[in-house]
């Protein structure tokens, strides 16, 4: 293995490879290297076009460039085409801002945002020359931690991190950083980070089990539980004055602000929704430099209001109006990336300066009142009908819709229910004589995956003949010709529930897996179903017997030892009024005691 690749080497491999921006470093506001102590090489699994559109990356970039004893450079995995040559030629996988080896940085940081990620983590570090389990590294190996919203159910792939962060990790990377530099070697640094809130040493905890009896064991003196790292301030914490501009197009190319942490709405189904509470808005005046930063520093003509759910941002339309006030002469628009249906949304909608051709994205996410109840999305059918019937007025005739089938306690007259809808809908724009005649509906059907720390996290995914069933039997019959359909494969979908809530046997089944040669498996074109098949059998084990298996409200829970200070009793009260299918209100509305106020004194920290 190289020590060294020049710069020479590099274009040379440029100019034989699909679209060269991804590797070559060099753009706006990407950051430079000080010389200093401390090496962080940040890693997002998957091509560089989806790891710099991801804001959270953008955010721990500048960050740990602020700090004066840390240098943080990027790595993306590279295409087939790419890592043939690399291979071929005996190059290393490299950083873009000093083209320097992964192996010789202290820390890589892998950003887990989907658990089909993991075999091209594996990939990257082969690539790198680093041995793929923690076991097998020495003091020479970079430290390889992770952090992202998958780790919270962190046992399925554990073996190959040294250490993981769960929670917003603004909170402890610079301290991590400073222990790193006191530590006498890898080891006595995990040994003390291991005490750290919000950090897992995955080595030091002996996991067996007994049936579906889990038997924990912490070792080095490293806390049976560990809590989740959360910023209460979201205007004191640290966020950039400058993205990072490519030279090629990536999937979100555009400035974003960051409103808010976490959503007051509580869809039972939605992890994202239980692991970020409590809500936690930030000032009209933090937002509007924040703004007038990005915009200036990166020239884009675009800006995003980033959360979970931006319209219930208090300040949603001030901030709209000054951003457009403020950068008229620019002719800046405003995107929310996904809309909630009520009034309040479309008239936001309505008065942002984008080109009625930009389609609105709503979510009902289930075609009856009942699912609807189930899953506690809190809208009704009137709700649905009556902003899209505005949204066709107001001259938006692109509509996407995304629903979930496989959901708990659902039917197939509930599954119909949705080709029902959509149909009704294209009907009712039909109805308005507009022009175009016909609006563009894309309902877009996924599977439903239970998720861990959600009140769905005890029941049972369906099988991959169920929902390849529904998906034909039930769901397509009853489209309208005029919408435009698609839905995820059965088969990644189960997959993906092993993952989500499977444990530490699930280890083994990955790297068999990525000796088959399965890397990109969120990719259609790259996922290889039948090499995930061999990897369960030869490992003595079958993906239903992860994805299909229920939990009881008082079992063992591969990542109970997690604390988000949301109550399993919430949980269990939430699964059970699903079963009864009824709503609880949102969090503005009124409190559901989940245990983030009894936690932290209050929820929301600026309502």
């Amino acid at each position: 293995m190289k020590d060294t690749i020049s710069e020479e080497t590099i274009r040379e491999l440029l100019s034989l490879v699909n679209k060269p921006a991804r590797y070559c470093g060099g753009e706006l506001n990407s950051a430079v290297m000080k010389g200093a102590p401390v090496r962080y090489l940040m890693a997002f699994p998957d091509v560089y076009e989806v790891g710099m559109s991801h804001l959270g990356m953008k955010i721990l970039y500048s960050l740990l460039n602020s700090l004066d004893d840390v240098d943080c450079e990027r790595t993306f995995a590279p295409m087939d085409d790419m890592a043939d040559l690399m291979r071929e030629r005996d190059i290393p996988l490299f950083s873009l801002e000093t083209f320097s080896p992964a192996s010789s940085f202290d820390f890589i940081g892998f950003s887990l945002q989907y658990e089909m990620c993991m075999t091209t983590v594996l990939y990257m570090l082969d690539l790198a020359g680093i041995p793929l389990r923690s076991a097998e590294r020495s003091e020479k190996d970079p430290i390889i931690m992770a952090g992202g919203s998958v780790t919270l159910n962190p046992e399925p792939f554990c073996d190959f991190f040294d250490i993981m962060i769960f929670g917003e990790a603004e909170e402890v990377l610079p301290d991590l950083m400073e222990l790193y530099r006191e530590s006498d070697g890898r080891e006595e640094f995990l040994t003390a980070a291991c005490k750290v809130d919000g950090v897992y040493v995955p080595k030091y905890y002996e996991v067996t089990y007994d049936g579906d009896h889990i038997i924990r064991k912490s070792l080095n003196g490293a806390p049976e539980t560990i809590k989740r790292l959360l910023i209460k301030d979201m205007d004191s914490s640290f966020y950039p004055e400058s993205f990072i501009v490519p030279f090629m197009e990536i999937v979100h190319d555009r400035a974003a602000v960051e409103v808010m942490r976490g959503c007051p709405r509580g869809c039972r189904f939605c992890q994202a929704g239980m692991i970020y509470r409590p809500v936690r808005q930030k000032k009209l005046e933090t937002l509007k430099k924040q703004a007038d930063d990005l915009l200036s520093s990166t020239g884009y003509e675009q800006i995003a209001l980033s959360s979970l759910s931006s319209t219930d941002y208090r300040h949603c339309r001030e901030l709209i109006g000054c951003i457009y006030a403020d950068h008229a002469d620019e002719k800046v628009t405003v995107s929310l990336p996904s809309l909630r249906i009520d009034h309040f949304s479309l008239e936001l909608a309505r008065g942002m300066q984008s080109t009625r051709t930009i389609p609105l994205t709503f979510a009902p996410e289930a075609g009856s009142q009942r699912m609807r109840d189930i899953i506690n999305k809190n809208i009704t059918e009137e709700d649905i009908f009556e902003t899209l019937k505005s949204a066709f007025l107001s001259g938006y005739h692109k509509i996407k819709l995304y629903f979930m089938i496989g959901l708990p306690h659902e039917t197939d007259d509930d599954i119909r229910a949705i080709g029902e809808m959509v149909t009704r809908i294209d009907e009712m724009y039909t109805s308005l004589d507009l022009t175009p005649k016909h609006a563009v509906l894309s309902a877009s059907v996924s599977c439903f995956v239970p998720k861990p720390h959600t009140p769905f996290e005890f029941v049972a995914q369906d099988s991959r003949e169920e929902f390849r069933r529904k998906q034909t039997e039930v769901l397509k019959p009853s489209f309208g010709r005029h919408v435009k359909l698609s839905y995820h494969e059965a088969d990644l979908s189960v997959l993906e529930g092993a993952f989500a809530r499977g444990d530490r046997r699930l280890n083994d089944v990955i790297l068999s897996a990525y000796r088959k040669g399965c890397i990109f498996d969120s990719w259609a074109d790259h996922y290889r179903p039948w090499l995930w098949e061999e990897a369960f059998s030869e490992n003595g084990l079958s993906m239903e017997q992860f994805s299909m298996r229920s939990f009881g409200y008082d079992d063992d829970l591969p990542w109970d030892f997690i604390d988000l200070g949301v109550d399993r009793s919430f949980l269990v009260r939430e699964a059970k009024k699903a079963e009864e299918a009824l709503t609880t209100p949102n969090c503005y509305e009124k409190c559901s005691n989940c245990g983030i106020a009894a936690r932290y004194g209050r929820c929301d920290f600026e309502i």
